[in-house]
Formats: structure tokens, C-alpha cells, sequence
């Protein structure tokens, strides 16, 4: 029987949520991974007697409770994107998230990030509001689902919410695209709302990895400069560097963070030809490990401290 000091919440293959296990494993911790792919495979008992947990996993038995877990590291979204392929497999995921979310019995203990506040964080106008009211700079941005006036000739067009499908036995994801405006103008909006903001370039995207007063700042180039669409379609044409901001703004990299009562954050900015920083989002449960294996940076120690340090 074994007493959990460190609870991770993840998926079987997410590779991020393993450089955290193999700290936790130096640092001899008695953690407990649960992924929420391979739920059907524990026994979990919960009793609201005491609220203690029993989970046995290939024959071993863990106990989650108040009186010895201190840390919950919860990598997941919480919205459920996409659409399952049958009535039993929505089923099996809604009522997992639904157990996943009610971990929240557990108030007293260090989360990253807790499921409540990455509830919240995960909505871009709420993003863009807290940044603002943080101080940052932020692209003039529209949320419609009509024929929009507009004045600029270009302008990046992405989803008000991260868009995954399935489609047959794929699955497929929607990027940030620049659209001229005429052709905004004349799309059919109707059925959907699309979030609509101003193009800057030339520029240089930035990637922000904050654990609260540890920063990590990337960034992220092609032939030494900025790309001119979303990164993410060249991903193995670009390149990743460490990166020095200037102090006020990692410091409201930080403040952000806090305001939005996270531990982690995955912030993307864009650094301008004049040398302004331009907000566009922050991820609470934004991947960091191609980080690691690019640039070396610490971020698996800075998350790992914080789960250790009770």
C-alpha cells in the first residue's frame, strides 16, 4: 500500500508529462501517474466517509489522501474537443472528466494548474482581457459570425477555440491562416463565430513558458527570421533559441500568470521590427518538452521543484 505524496493526471502518450515522472522518480517521490486513456484499467474506489481514494493499478495499491498528498500535476484540457465514434466512448469520457474534475476535494494541495482556474484560462477573450488589464499590448482583435468592416488589407483568422476533428480514422486540427480582407468579407460566417485580428509582420514569435517566477523565453525563427505564417506548419523548418526579455516583460509574463491564479503558463508573443512585444495567448496546459529537447532549458527541475518544495 503506498501513499501518494504527488498525484500527475496526463494521457499514455503525452512525452511532456513524462520528463516530469522521471524527475519525480530522482527525486525519489512516491508520485502516481493516472492517465485518463488507461482509467478502465485501474480500480478506483472513493468513500465520502473520509474522501480517501483507493486506486490498485496491476495489482498495487495507492492511497490519495488529504493528510499526505501534497501536489497535483494535471496536464490535460478541460474542454472535451472533438467527437467520439460511439455513444460508449462518450460515455467513458465525460464521466472520467467528470471524476478527473472533482479531484478539486483536494483544495489544500500545490496544483499545476488546477482544472478550475484552466477552465477559465482556456478562453481566448478572457486572455486577452487579463493581458491588457496586465499592461501588455495586444492585437485589435474581432469575434463574429457576420461580414465584418475592415480596413487593412490582411488579417489572421483563427478559431475562438482550439479546433481538433475526426475525420475517419484521422484527426485533424486547424491553424492560424492570413486571410486579405475581401475574402473575409465575402465568406459565409454564419454557422460558426471566428476570431479575426490584425496581421503584424514583419515580426518574431516568442514563446513564454512561466512557472511562477521561473521564465523560460524562446524564440522562434526561420533562416534568422520571423515567419511570416503560424509557426506550427514548419515546425521542422524553424529554429528555437533561448531567448532574453526585457525585464518588464517577463515581468508581466509573470503577473498574467498570477492574475489568472495559474502555477504554469505557455504565453506566445510577438516581438515587433521596433522592439515591442505583442500579446496573442497564453496556455495553461501548453506543450513544453520540444523546449527541452531544442534548447535545454531547466523547465521539467522549475515544474518538478514546485511539486517537491511542500
Amino acid at each position: 500500500m503506498i501513499l501518494v505524496d504527488v498525484l500527475v493526471v496526463s494521457d499514455k502518450y503525452d512525452f511532456t508529462t513524462d520528463f516530469i515522472c522521471i524527475e519525480l522518480e530522482k527525486r525519489e517521490m512516491n508520485y502516481l501517474r493516472l492517465n485518463r486513456d488507461e482509467f478502465h484499467q485501474y480500480k478506483i474506489h472513493l468513500d465520502t466517509r473520509n474522501f480517501d481514494i483507493h486506486i490498485t493499478i496491476s495489482g498495487r495499491e495507492y492511497i490519495v489522501t488529504k493528510e499526505y498528498l501534497k501536489s497535483i500535476y494535471y496536464r490535460a484540457p478541460i474542454f472535451l474537443r472533438g467527437t467520439e465514434k460511439s455513444i460508449e466512448d462518450q460515455l467513458y469520457s465525460e464521466q472520467w472528466m467528470a471524476f478527473v474534475r472533482n479531484l478539486l476535494i483536494f483544495e489544500e494541495v500545490t496544483w499545476i494548474n488546477n482544472p478550475e482556474k484552466t477552465y477559465k484560462a482556456e478562453n481566448k477573450i478572457v486572455q486577452l482581457k487579463y493581458a491588457k488589464k496586465t499592461g501588455f499590448n495586444i492585437p485589435h482583435t474581432i469575434v463574429t459570425n457576420t461580414s465584418p468592416a475592415l480596413s487593412k488589407d490582411n488579417y489572421v483568422v483563427k478559431s475562438l477555440d482550439t479546433a481538433f476533428f475526426h475525420i475517419e480514422e484521422n484527426e485533424g486540427f486547424i491553424y492560424s491562416n492570413i486571410f486579405e480582407k475581401d475574402k473575409i468579407q465575402k465568406a459565409n460566417l454564419e454557422w460558426a463565430p471566428v476570431t479575426i485580428q490584425d496581421y503584424v509582420f514583419p515580426k518574431i514569435d516568442i514563446r513564454v513558458t512561466v512557472i511562477e517566477d521561473d521564465v523560460f523565453a524562446t524564440s522562434i525563427t526561420s533562416n534568422g527570421r520571423g515567419v511570416k505564417n503560424d509557426w506550427r506548419k514548419a515546425k521542422d523548418e524553424v529554429a528555437f533559441k533561448t531567448f532574453s526579455l526585457p525585464k518588464d516583460i517577463e515581468n508581466k509574463c509573470i503577473r498574467l500568470v498570477k492574475e489568472l491564479d495559474l502555477k504554469f503558463g505557455a504565453i506566445d508573443l510577438l516581438k515587433t521590427e521596433d522592439g515591442n512585444f505583442i500579446f496573442l495567448e497564453v496556455n495553461p496546459t501548453g506543450e513544453w518538452a520540444w523546449l527541452v529537447h531544442t534548447t535545454g532549458q531547466t523547465i521539467p527541475q522549475s515544474i518538478t521543484d514546485k511539486l517537491v518544495n511542500f
